[in-house]
């Protein structure tokens, strides 16, 4: 069972008749095939914003490109609780189309982050998971702390990547072998695409879209629809500075 895009409940604020009597015009840039078969990665506890941001990018997208699907995998298919704070607050559900055991064929994997990652990082099976469909991927992308699932799987070795500023050291101590950057809003090494803490997860999308779409009118249409100011130098990053992590970042009793 696939999910089309145009169906996720949460970009649903993006169905408004403007869209759908005129889609994004400009000419299409495309360096290869765009991606179509989209896969997030669920685990319990995952921060929600880390995917459904970067979705409502790709919803806009799919009214250009109707063919874009999406798969939510998870360890089961039971419901995958989002990350809240505190045990009686509301919880937001991520329903899987496919456990990781089935193997759906994917262009793209999302994998989001959140506290949920600490557990992920030790599940064998979610990291095998990773590490043997990566090399069928086109692109892999993660936002957040997502990153330490791909460097406990090997895939971030030699590369380089950034992650979540706050908890920075924790991170770093996670990937010895990662060519972690310590400034960066996004970072891209071949096909892999990583991002800085939640919502920089929308500006990744953001250039994602724009440079595999190659079409920039789309994303900027994308960004208007959704109202946010993107930023859009990956250089740009001041909780770098914040949290200190130009001098290794400062160990926290919380983390995100």
């Amino acid at each position: 069972m696939k999910l089309s895009l145009a169906f996720i409940a949460c970009a649903a604020v993006l169905f408004v008749p403007e869209i759908a009597a005129g889609r994004p015009k400009g000419p299409p840039r495309p360096r290869g095939p765009i991606p179509l078969k989209w896969g997030v990665l669920a685990f319990p506890r995952f921060v929600g914003l880390d995917a459904y941001g970067p979705l409502d990018f790709l919803n806009i997208a799919a009214f250009s490109t109707p063919n874009m699907t999406l798969s939510v995998i998870a360890e089961t298919l039971d419901p995958v609780p989002a990350h809240i704070n505190g045990p009686t607050g509301p919880v937001t559900f991520l329903k899987p189309t496919y456990t990781i055991d089935e193997n759906p064929q994917l262009d793209v994997l999302l994998i989001p982050g959140g506290p949920g990652t600490r557990i992920a990082y030790n599940n064998t099976k979610i990291i095998d998971y990773v590490r043997r469909t990566y090399p069928k991927l086109k692109y892999i992308i993660s936002i957040c702390t997502g990153a330490q699932v791909l460097a406990k799987a090997g895939i971030l070795d030699g590369k380089r990547a950034t992650t979540n500023k706050f908890s920075w050291q924790e991170m770093v101590a996670s990937g010895p072998t990662v060519n972690w950057v310590p400034c960066a809003r996004w970072v891209v090494d071949g096909n892999i695409w990583t991002s800085s803490g939640v919502a920089a997860g929308i500006d990744l999308s953001y250039a994602f879209v724009a440079e595999v779409f190659g079409n920039k009118t789309l994303t900027d249409r994308a960004a208007n629809i959704l109202e946010i100011d993107i930023h859009k130098d990956p250089h740009w990053d001041p909780f770098c500075k914040i949290w200190n992590t130009t001098t290794g970042g400062t160990t926290r009793t919380m983390s995100i």
